[in-house]
């Protein structure tokens, strides 16, 4: 097979993980499954999933267990935030795609905790004719909540929702981004929007976004791309200590709100050391750098107001060559 060809056949079995993955957590329908299964390599199927049940040797039994999850998960709509595929040729009509997928359910009313699971997986597909079918899925979530015969941690959520009226210390974990310990989007704006509503005169935010987060990735590998996510937290917690919301918004964007009245020289100062701190962790194989949007609080702003504010400097520093911080 010619390189290029080999490339083409290995994208479009990129495109129809893709796809699968769409349709078992997006469209747990009946049109879905049967996608699903025309998907699937008949005479030689098997899948190795996250619940303790989910070990399926054949076809027959991967859609018994299917359709049981989908009754599982009738009602709960899910929504893909991050995922990340990448694919390798195993030999004549065959390859692997692997990656992960980062999920979290989307309430359609407000709620304390929310089903989140972020999955590792590898995909073998053969080639039958003019196409790909999946023959093997194996994948994995780090969630030792997660227990027997669950599609997802159903029981912990639930018995953590209830808790959370008298346990602080599961409130606190939910806050958590489980990367990087730092608050997660919902907990960091929920924060912010508490400081505001006591008044915040004098504050300043923060937004933060990684230069050339792409280019970690590509050259050094995703795996990598986690590392550094998690040393920039360290970093970033690091700078602004005790006296600031920290959290991380999403893929490599973060922000920190200070509550207390901050000068334009001692939030500029913050900013740098941020700056120069992390440009200095490079390491020679791919420069590492941030650039930083500032915003003051001014009255009867909303977090909206502020995060938008924001933005639109950190930009402002993307624009103007990266690494450096605007107003």
């Amino acid at each position: 097979m010619g390189e290029t060809m080999e490339r083409v056949w290995l994208d479009e079995a990129i495109e129809l993980a893709k796809a699968l993955w769409r349709a078992y957590v997006l469209e747990p329908t009946e049109e879905g499954g049967r996608f699903i299964f025309d998907s699937l390599f008949q005479s030689d199927f098997s899948l190795i999933g996250t619940g303790k049940h989910e070990m399926y040797p054949n076809l027959p039994a991967f859609m018994g267990g299917l359709g049981r999850d989908q009754e599982e998960a009738e009602g709960i709509t899910f929504e893909i935030l991050d995922d990340y595929y990448e694919a390798r040729p195993l030999g004549e009509g065959c390859c692997l795609v692997f990656g992960t997928l980062w999920v979290r359910e989307r309430p359609s009313e407000p709620k304390s905790l929310l089903v989140e699971m972020d999955t590792r997986f590898s995909m073998v597909f053969r080639r039958e004719g003019d196409r790909w079918l999946l023959a093997h899925l194996h994948h994995s979530t780090p969630n030792v909540d997660q227990h027997r015969d669950e599609y997802y941690p159903k029981t912990v959520t639930e018995q953590a929702n209830a808790a959370l009226a008298y346990s602080k210390a599961l409130e606190r974990r939910a806050e958590l981004d489980p990367m990087t310990g730092l608050f997660n989007h919902v907990a960091f704006e929920g924060h912010v929007c508490e400081a505001l509503a006591r008044g915040a005169s004098g504050g300043t935010f923060f937004m933060i976004d990684l230069d050339d987060f792409k280019l970690v990735n590509d050259t050094l590998g995703h795996p990598e791309g986690d590392r550094v996510i998690v040393e920039f937290a360290d970093v970033l917690s690091d700078v602004f200590a005790q006296d600031a919301y920290v959290g991380r918004m999403g893929g490599d964007e973060f922000a920190a709100f200070v509550e207390c009245p901050l000068s334009v020289a001692l939030a500029e100062a913050k900013a740098r050391t941020l700056v120069e701190r992390w440009t200095a962790c490079s390491d020679g194989r791919v420069r590492l750098g941030c650039s930083v949007g500032l915003a003051s609080v001014a009255r009867d702003q909303t977090f909206f107001d502020l995060y938008h504010a924001a933005d639109k400097a950190l930009y402002a520093s993307k624009r103007n060559g990266k690494g450096r911080f605007s107003w």
